[in-house]
């Protein structure tokens, strides 16, 4: 009974699907001819395409995946969560192959309308008669193919949904800083790739499942119409689907490699492009380059051996072919030219479901692999669920905020990679959890507090907050939060957007709140300095700010987010000595007084009024206490005392700070690029160079002329009119295989040039691409555009043109030519009263064509251009990851990148439409043709009534033949724009190149003795970020003597940072003139002149390797020598670096390392480089007391000998210089030996002075 009902619930469910299925396409087939109604006068637009319907978008396809219990396997969730469309498209698709299975009968029938004896030629009704049957049987076909193919669309666009919202959200609970597999190029490469290749995951199940099934059916069909001939043809074909399974699960272990290559190529090219401007100042494009190559060849390697078995298929596969048949000439009788094409119709009913067998299991293989690298990601560690009170906790138990009970944590690797992922072989992939850091401490903060962890570089204090959060490995004990949490990180976390955006991002505007915060962060003079106010637009990074300024939004966004505690990891390093001191006392001691605050920083300053203050070291808390007893018995009262008074004495000659480039109110993002219209004659002119010039339509005519020679010369032997079956045997054995060798060797040579032109051009193209971005400009190029962006031509459009493009052309020069070869053989053996039926055929067939490709060519334009907000938000939470997941509200993050995610999932069903809608309406058109064609040679016939049939056999696959035709070249198309989009990036990106500044003619002629020992001499020189944009260093003028000190100061945002940017250009020059080493500029080469310069940073450049690699990334150094230098630094005594020393592995971005192993790194990197110049930027503003002292003594034992330019806001640590420069807006106010400027008593830097000694007496 039970069973019963059953059946009849899914007998319900299919019934249902048919009839909302079939309203839902005619529906969407008018929105489709509205569309291409507008295509054929003007591109369409976005606005012109079909929004996805609601039962199709991202929150009701990933509701759906949610609803369901959670399987142990990712695609066992998805198929319970969507089984009834995957029924209903199991249904279809058996359908359509019960039916084509038919087409043996129709071919046995068919036969006798022109194989018959003299006299006796059928009736004209029967004929008419089987026409119309056959026509219905190939309409409802052609109808039906395009209806299951939209519903399989619709499956993949759901799982898309699902797949996109699952991985939006294990990446907010997933711990990436404790990942070595994970970076953001491998989640991008996974957002890109992999979802759409599992979405297609059970579309290949269907096929590959119901083969057997599909067999069954074929092999009944061969035994009806062949009866004892059928033997062979089957065991053929049998012998086909075991070589096809092998190929399937061969071409499986490559992919998973490839996926493997390619993650770690996007690995590569994510921290190049992240790294864009560290890698100028150094000089390193070249070495990034050779990092992104070398990954990029070991991709390469992969994807050969992919086209390798691609090649060889097809000769197998025809090899197989022939063999059988030539044991059916040889063991078969009788065989005739009848027979024949009854068996030919079987077997390619049979072949029609093997041949593609090796494909599709290749496919099935692939979206496998991708599910199993989703499924692993998804099944990996979250964060530790942050506790908060127990239910039956007592109120006199719970006036704490967090409590540490016995907590042990590290950052011991959160990956668990299994072998359907990667392949464990080299050390790269083994996962070292010895020695790793961790923490074990014992605290409670009472609410209200304002607590201080105090520590050096590498001492656990980011550990300590990180655990906090969840973002570590718990040994033992627990943590218990107790209220809403709100972080400001160390590194800025800047997004494209105004800045009242980036402070007020995912909540509420509240007018009154945002001026308090604006004004308690220090914010006001810079809002007010800005021509937009806060309406200023800032690039994905801030770049366009300063330091400080970033650092002061990011920490207002924290205040701005309502919470009961506030962690607050040195938001004011790097802040001027005014803006410190008044963030600590309004904002800190202030608007927070009755929230709880701790802070992390390595400084003593400031903490006046902490209620508790922890001293770290090695993890542990070595002291506590209130602020007089931790000071009085560090030593550091006095220190205080003097901060503290100068902060307050040093209000007012606080100045207006400068802003870098603040006029516009647009974003200074560019909307990405998006050709209209035809595909440009310059990409089709680039595309022809890459694939061999005039070399690669020679190959293809020469294809033609081999397949259509043999083709017509097996027709005159084997299609021979009234020849005896014993004969007709004898030339068959010989016949065929001379016909069909040469083919089957001219196919597998086609294959060969294309597939391995393309690894040559996809190749190229991408060193191209590579070379121009990590030689493009940075003020023109990377601060106007999404790092996403980038990844998405990198992944999905560099994917196309790897693979897909070159497979695509080959494929159409295969399939054109098949096409065309029914089409000579017509001319030659039709009736002349067929012709103008075919002409009429194919002038409407390629006027509706026109319309297709007219249309197919914007909509995949559109589409490609959708993906980039997807990537370019995720990139952008990734980033700010910490923030993301304690701070934002989880429903908005997932409502915008819905918003996001559904834009582009509405452009792939009208892509995919689009292309259905032709294949229907192109076979429907055809089929009607072929039905007029029939009667045409039914009443005329041609010379060779045997030849006549055999045109129009083939002719029954025109409609196949002509749909797979348009099809492959509406693919190459859409390949094309992914030409199109990155050869923009390969020729159209600003580069890095000398602006000519001008000079006056007073300037000109000024002639001055200078002394031998100048190294370098501005004169008027003026600088812009571009071109258009606000000075932003005016009329410089001074010179640098061999082994002079300059120290530089000046409040935040006047433009200190700029002279390094300036000097190493970076930065355009618009006026003046510069000498370095007594040569101008000008005759240098910009890589040469920034290599004139040892650059220590604010933000160092580390990457993924070992120290030893970061280093000496060029290999310039013997090991020992490097030894020798980092031991006296002492950098090997950094807790990083004891265990392994020069051979430490350093994690991507250097995540695995604290600020003060970061700079250390940096300057023992800028002593090997051994420079005559050094420009040091801030390089102790993020390091604590002791390492910063250390950095010292490194300064003055090492630079002793060298000219060095010194940018810093704590004004001790360039009073050792020899000349000191004050910068304001941009200009140079003071500039002088530090007792001449002391003796002036209107000095603004004597007045800074007076400030320090007046605390030194107190």
């Amino acid at each position: 009974m039970s069973t019963n009902k059953s059946n009849s619930i899914k007998k319900i469910v299919v019934t249902y699907f048919f009839l909302v299925g079939y309203i839902d396409y005619q529906q969407y087939l008018t929105i489709l001819n509205y569309q291409l109604q507008i295509g054929r006068k003007k591109p369409l637009t976005q606005s012109d395409m079909a929004i996805i319907d609601q039962d199709c978008n991202m929150e009701t396809s990933y509701a759906k995946f949610q609803s369901v219990q959670k399987q142990q396997c990712l695609w066992h969730q998805l198929f319970y969560s969507f089984k009834g469309l995957i029924l209903f498209c199991t249904i279809l698709y058996l359908l359509i192959a019960l039916l084509s299975s038919c087409q043996p009968f129709i071919t046995k029938h068919s036969i006798q309308f022109f194989s018959y004896g003299q006299d006796q030629k059928p009736a004209a009704g029967n004929m008419l008669l089987f026409v119309t049957i056959q026509l219905i049987y190939k309409l409802f076909l052609s109808l039906l193919k395009p209806y299951q193919s939209f519903y399989i669309c619709l499956l993949s666009i759901k799982l898309q949904g699902a797949l996109s919202q699952e991985i939006l959200l294990k990446t907010l609970k997933f711990p990436l800083q404790r990942s070595k597999h994970y970076s953001t190029g491998e989640l991008i490469n996974m957002m890109q790739v992999d979802i759409h290749q599992a979405s297609n995951y059970f579309y290949y199940a269907i096929i590959l499942f119901t083969v057997p099934l599909q067999l069954l059916i074929a092999f009944i069909v061969v035994f009806v119409t062949l009866e004892g001939q059928a033997v062979i043809p089957a065991v053929g074909s049998v012998l086909q689907a075991a070589i096809g399974i092998l190929f399937g699960i061969f071409y499986g272990i490559l992919q998973k490699r490839y996926m493997v290559a390619k993650d770690n190529r996007m690995k590569a090219v994510d921290e190049a492009l992240s790294y864009a401007k560290q890698i100028k100042l150094n000089t390193l494009e070249e070495f990034f380059e050779q990092r992104i190559r070398i990954q990029r060849e070991k991709e390469l390697l992969q994807l050969k051996n992919e086209v390798l078995m691609m090649i060889f298929l097809p000769l197998i596969q025809s090899l197989v072919a022939i063999f059988t048949w030539e044991l059916v000439f040889f063991l078969t009788s009788p065989i005739s030219f009848e027979i024949i094409n009854i068996m030919m119709s079987n077997y390619s009913n049979i072949s029609n479901i093997l041949s593609n067998l090796p494909y599709q299991y290749k496919s099935f293989q692939v979206s496998r692999n991708s599910m199993a690298r989703l499924n692993n990601y998804f099944d990996q560690k979250e964060c530790n669920i942050v506790e908060g009170l127990y239910d039956g906790e007592n109120e006199s138990n719970s006036n704490f905020a967090i409590k540490i009970n016995k907590g042990v944590y590290s950052w011991k690797t959160n990956d668990q990679m299994n072998s359907d992922v990667i392949e464990i072989k080299d050390e790269n992939e083994q996962i070292n959890d010895n020695n790793v850091f961790n923490i074990d401490i014992d605290v409670e903060i009472k609410k209200g507090q304002y607590v201080a962890f105090v520590g050096n570089s590498a001492s656990g204090k980011s550990t300590i907050l990180r655990s906090i959060l969840g973002e570590t490995d718990k040994q033992s004990g627990n943590i218990i939060v107790n209220g809403t949490v709100s972080v400001a990180t160390q590194e800025p976390w800047i997004i494209s957007g105004s800045i009242k955006k980036n402070i007020t991002f995912m909540n509420s505007f509240d007018a009154l709140k945002y001026k308090q915060v604006i004004k308690i962060c220090g914010l006001e003079r810079d809002i007010a300095s800005f021509k937009n106010g806060d309406d200023t637009i800032l690039g994905e990074k801030g770049d366009n700010l300063s330091g400080g300024q970033q650092k002061r939004i990011n920490l207002a966004r924290a205040i701005y987010n309502n919470a009961d505690i506030y962690l607050l990891d040195d938001p004011t390093s790097a802040l001027d000595i005014k803006v410190k001191y008044q963030i600590h006392q309004q904002c800190f001691c202030g608007y927070l007084k009755n929230k709880t605050r701790i802070l992390f920083t390595n400084s003593v300053s400031n903490l006046q009024g902490c209620d508790v203050i922890y001293f770290i070291e090695n993890g542990r808390i070595v002291k506590q206490g209130g602020f007089p007893q931790t000071m009085s018995s560090n030593g550091n009262h006095n220190t205080q005392q003097k901060e503290t008074v100068e902060n307050q004495n040093e209000q007012k000659l606080v100045k207006p700070e400068f802003i870098d480039n603040q006029e516009a109110s647009q974003s200074l993002i560019q909307k990405e690029d998006q050709e209209q219209g035809n595909i440009s004659l310059t990409v089709y002119k680039q595309v022809f160079v890459y694939i061999g010039k005039y070399f690669a339509p020679l190959c293809t005519l020469v294809y033609f002329a081999i397949v259509l020679g043999f083709q017509l010369y097996g027709n005159d032997k084997l299609a021979q009119e009234n020849v005896p079956d014993e004969e007709y045997k004898k030339i068959a054995q010989i016949y065929y295989p001379i016909t069909q060798l040469p083919v089957s060797l001219a196919v597998v040579l086609i294959n060969a040039y294309y597939l391995l032109m393309g690894l040559s051009t996809s190749r190229k193209i991408h060193g191209s691409i590579i070379n121009r971005l990590l030689n493009a400009s940075y003020t023109k190029f990377y601060n106007t555009i999404f790092i996403g962006r980038l990844m998405n031509r990198l992944s999905k459009d560099m994917y196309n043109i790897d693979l897909e493009f070159p497979n695509e052309v080959q494929n159409f020069s295969i399939q054109i030519i098949n096409l065309l070869i029914p089409l000579v053989e017509s001319f030659i053996y039709l009736n002349i009263a067929a012709l103008p039926l075919l002409l009429i055929f194919f002038t409407g067939l390629i006027y509706l064509t026109i319309i297709y490709y007219r249309c197919l060519r914007e909509i995949t334009r559109i589409e490609a251009v959708s993906k980039s907000p997807i990537f370019s938000f995720f990139q952008q939470i990734v980033r700010g990851i910490t923030y993301a997941r304690t701070c934002l509200p989880l429903e908005k993050i997932v409502a915008q990148q819905q918003i996001n995610v559904d834009a582009d999932l509405g452009n792939q069903i009208n892509l995919d439409g689009i292309q259905y809608w032709y294949q229907s309406l192109a076979g429907s058109s055809t089929n009607i043709f072929q039905a007029f064609l029939f009667i045409i040679c039914f009443f005329f016939p041609g010379k060779n009534s045997d030849k006549t049939f055999l045109v129009l056999n083939k002719m029954q696959e025109l409609s196949l033949l002509v749909l797979n035709a348009s099809i492959s070249y509406g693919n190459i198309q859409m390949y094309l724009i992914s030409f199109e989009r990155c050869l923009h990036l390969a020729n159209n990106v600003d580069l890095d190149e000398r602006f000519i500044p001008r000079i006056s003619e007073k300037q000109e002629g000024l002639k001055q003795n200078e002394s031998e020992n100048t190294v370098l001499k501005l004169e008027n020189c003026t600088f812009q970020y571009r071109p258009n944009s606000k000075s932003v260093l005016q009329q410089l003028s001074f010179k640098l003597k061999n082994k002079e000190k300059i120290g530089v100061v000046g409040k935040t945002g006047s433009g200190k940072s700029s002279i390094i940017l300036a000097l190493t250009a970076i930065l355009e020059q618009i006026e003046g003139s510069i000498e370095i080493e007594k040569n101008k500029i000008d005759q240098y080469s910009i890589k040469e002149q920034r290599q004139k310069f040892g650059i220590i940073p604010q933000d160092p450049l580390i990457f993924m390797g070992s120290l030893k690699q970061n280093l000496d990334p060029l290999n310039q150094f013997e090991e020992s020598y490097i030894q020798e230098i980092v031991q006296q630094c002492g950098l090997l005594e950094m807790q990083s670096f004891k265990q392994q020393g020069l051979y430490s592995e350093i994690a991507l971005q250097g995540s695995n390392l604290s600020l003060g192993e970061k700079q250390l790194l940096n300057i023992v990197r800028c002593i090997l480089e051994n420079k005559n110049i050094v420009l040091v930027d801030e390089a102790t503003s993020n390091i604590d007391s002791q390492t910063e002292e250390h950095v010292k003594q490194l300064f003055q034992k090492y630079f002793q000998n060298v000219t060095m330019i010194s940018i810093a806001h704590k004004v001790a640590t360039i009073m050792n210089s020899d000349r000191i420069m004050v910068l304001n807006d941009g200009q140079i106010t003071e500039f002088d030996h530090p007792q001449k400027l002391l003796a002036n008593p209107n000095s603004e830097f004597k007045q800074i002075i007076d400030l320090i000694k007046h605390s030194d007496n107190m």
